[in-house]
């Protein structure tokens, strides 16, 4: 008893100040009385079944073994699985358990690692203080309790005394007071006020950046996918019923201009829907991005001079931070030429309409990027995108030589340009059938529209009018189609993030035949900030529409998103027909020779079952069973391989036993002849001639094999007596016996 409280002090402490600093960061939630005593109690349990003999085991595994069985049975139910899901984070609690666990056990038993434990924790506090972080009582209390425990450790090692010199004995007795001056600090108040150590803050921020490096260089992800529903730039299209808001630092990106409100830097491009998630089947490898960047200035010196107002010539540079990816993160219209100069002289792959490195880049990898910057804000712009059309072939040539150097690269051809320009028509132009429901409505949003460019700008005005959420749960099991997510999206739903936006918006283009494709990359509020660092909380999705004579140009439809590039721009508004309320058409079953359908009974919520406690029950109580049969087996086995000393000292061990549960035990300061000279008034002589070998054992070891074998035979006869002897008279005694031997 003294060991398990003893070790309790050490492993409840840690499992304390563990729960109080982890909880929340893992999700767990804010420590209340119920979390806490839960968490106690999970760490206690490992702590008695460390100090639990062979029985108490078997019956911990019993348990555990109904317990799995339990969760195996309620597994097949919907209902139970959907609170499983709820409350999935509280698996944390384990984690919590078995590490508070090791360490304590470590801090009781290994006397350095409990005072090095101690004194970190200890320090702890003082970063804790400096940089002002939220604590909670309970770490504190806990860092205090590991401290005085310490403490005293050390000094009842140090004190000399007489009488029992056992450390555990006098932990558990000082134990209480211990336990009284961490209430009190837990039960008294503290100043909200913070302190401000200046210095040793100075000093805390040199050793961060010193570490920097090594932190950053550690944490990077392997690769630019991020699990479903984290937050963060993924090279998957698919949609999860929420999305995780996530805080590391992934980018750097410097020279952003004054006029841009939103910048959007491009990494992955889709083309086709599946009815649930976007998937890339653009097996082209022409330079995309270069045609894009090309076309427009050749389109612009053929349109109007006046436009050229609006369209400039802009650099940025860009970084990778804890970012591991293949991907060239780059603005609209960027230039990624093969010219004479070194700074856009950096290799790419153009694989469908990406741009990738040949090899994966990380920490550190820098590169600057010319591009174009339009001004998409305004109205002249607007004009253009309606108005201006495929550059003629000797405009292009001339803008290929005096602007990007390339008139010798045979890539770059107008043949190639014009070829690619119709491959954009054909595999992102494809066709979108919508529902009767949704293009009724349609026609009615685009009454008025002129072109292409109004009815782009109605989609936008129809979608932002929806609701942004991060959690809009699951996209139905029966959509698995483009135009029954666009019915379960805009008649329904109405709600989402930006994937569901952008992909509405890709394909209602689609469906009025205008090219769109589905992006995913950064969307860069930067408040008039000339560089910024990108966060993974910044990952967006946008539509990109194309024009004949514009290229790519961005539509995002996202609410509180959007903006662009601006030096004056017009707002424009317009009445958007109101949405009825939408009712799914089921597909039509000939019902004329199905049975009649029963009705089916209300639904009551989860019920366990008898069944479902009856079973795990049994099955545990056959474990144990099974576990307890083997152990008897293993242990005659055993017995029977023994010398016979060693088996005679386990028999008279036995008697012992049996004599003990019959109401007969040794005395502490009694003799065995005393003892023998005791039982002889209740049992015959022939039972208690093992005490005469015992003496000769332990006071004339020197005796022979023969003897022994002897004294073991008696011994045997002697404690099976006794055992019928204490079956008749308790059978509950007689159990206990076998249960402990």
């Amino acid at each position: 008893m003294v060991t398990l409280l003893y070790e309790f002090l050490y492993v409840l402490t840690f499992c304390s100040g563990i729960l109080a600093i982890a909880s929340n960061p893992v999700g767990v939630g804010k420590v209340g009385i119920l979390l806490f005593l839960g968490q106690i109690a999970l760490t206690s349990l490992l702590v008695i079944f460390k100090n639990s003999k062979t029985t108490g085991r078997f019956i911990s595994i019993g348990i555990l073994s109904a317990f799995t069985i339990f969760i195996i049975i309620l597994s097949r139910y919907d209902e139970f699985l959907g609170l499983a899901v709820e409350n999935v984070r509280l698996l944390w609690l384990l984690v919590f358990a078995l590490a508070s666990f090791m360490i304590g056990e470590l801090a009781a038993y290994v006397r350095v690692f409990g005072i090095v434990v101690s004194a970190l924790s200890f320090a702890s506090l003082v970063p804790i203080m400096i940089l002002k972080y939220d604590i909670s009582k309970l770490y504190v209390a806990a860092v205090f309790m590991l401290v005085l425990l310490t403490l005293i450790s050390e000094f009842q090692r140090r004190w000399k005394k007489s009488g029992d010199k056992d450390l555990k004995k006098h932990m558990v007795f000082v134990s209480p007071f211990i336990l009284l001056i961490i209430i009190v600090i837990l039960i008294l108040p503290y100043s909200p006020k913070p302190y401000n150590w200046t210095i040793v803050k100075n000093i805390y921020e040199t050793i961060t950046e010193t570490v920097r490096d090594i932190r950053i260089k550690a944490s990077i992800r392997k690769n630019e996918d991020y699990a479903e529903g984290q937050m963060g730039f993924s090279d998957r299209g698919e949609f999860a019923g929420e999305v995780k808001s996530s805080e590391e630092t992934v980018l750097s990106v410097f020279g952003i201009p004054n006029e841009t409100d939103n910048l959007k830097l491009r990494g992955k491009n889709f083309s086709t829907f599946t009815g649930k998630q976007w998937i890339d089947d653009d097996a082209s490898n022409e330079p995309d991005s270069m045609f894009d960047t090309i076309g427009i200035v050749a389109s612009i010196a053929d349109y109007d001079d006046s436009i050229r107002d609006y369209v400039r010539w802009e650099m940025m540079r860009i970084e990778y931070i804890q970012m591991n990816t293949s991907y060239i993160f780059a603005p609209e219209k960027a230039a990624i030429r093969k010219s004479n100069l070194p700074i856009y002289s950096f290799d790419v792959i153009n694989s469908g309409s990406d741009l990738l490195w040949p090899k994966s880049k990380s920490y550190k990898t820098a590169y600057n990027m010319a591009y174009l910057l339009v001004n998409t804000e305004n109205e002249d712009f607007a004009n253009f995108l309606v108005n201006g059309k495929t550059p003629l072939e000797k405009t292009y040539n001339i803008i290929l030589k005096t602007q990007f150097g390339l008139e010798l690269d045979e890539e770059y051809s107008y043949q190639n340009f014009i070829a690619h320009q119709q491959y954009i028509h054909d595999f992102y132009g494809k066709e979108v059938v919508l529902s009767d429901e949704l293009k009724d409505y349609t026609d009615k949003l685009y009454e008025g529209c002129e072109n292409d460019v109004e009815k782009l700008d109605r989609i936008k005005e129809l979608l932002q009018s929806f609701e942004y959420t991060e959690t809009p749960g699951m996209i139905p099991e029966y959509v698995d189609s483009e135009s029954e997510f666009l019915d379960y999206f805009i008649l329904e739903s109405r709600k989402g993030y930006c994937s569901y936006f952008a992909t509405a918006c890709t394909l209602l283009a689609r469906a009025e035949g205008i090219p769109a494709r589905y992006v995913q990359g950064y969307d860069i509020k930067n408040g008039s900030r000339n560089s910024m660092y990108v966060s993974s909380n910044m990952a967006h999705a946008w539509c990109e529409v194309y024009f004949d004579g514009a290229g790519w140009v961005s539509y995002d439809c996202t609410p509180g998103f959007g903006g662009g590039t601006y030096w004056a721009s017009e707002s424009k508004h317009s009445d958007l027909p109101p949405l009825t309320i939408y009712e799914r058409k089921e597909t039509p079953t000939d019902e004329t020779n199905l049975p009649e359908v029963q009705e089916e009974p209300e639904d009551e919520g989860f019920v366990i079952k008898w069944y479902m406690v009856a079973i795990p029950v049994f099955a545990g109580i056959v474990i144990i069973a099974l576990f307890f049969l083997i152990f008897k087996i293993s242990a005659a086995v055993r017995l029977n391989k023994m010398d016979y000393d060693r088996k005679f000292v386990v028999l008279c061990k036995q008697i012992f036993t049996v004599l003990k549960l019959l109401g007969k035990p040794i005395k502490e300061s009694e003799t065995i002849y005393e003892y023998k000279v005791r039982l002889s008034a209740d049992y015959e002589e022939d039972l208690l001639t093992f005490t005469e070998d015992l003496e000769n054992y332990l006071y004339n070891p020197s005796g022979n094999e023969k003897g022994f074998k002897e004294a073991c035979e008696k011994a045997f006869k002697i404690r099976d007596t006794l055992l019928e002897d204490l079956k008749k008279r308790s059978i509950v005694r007689f159990i206990r016996y076998h249960l402990v031997n």
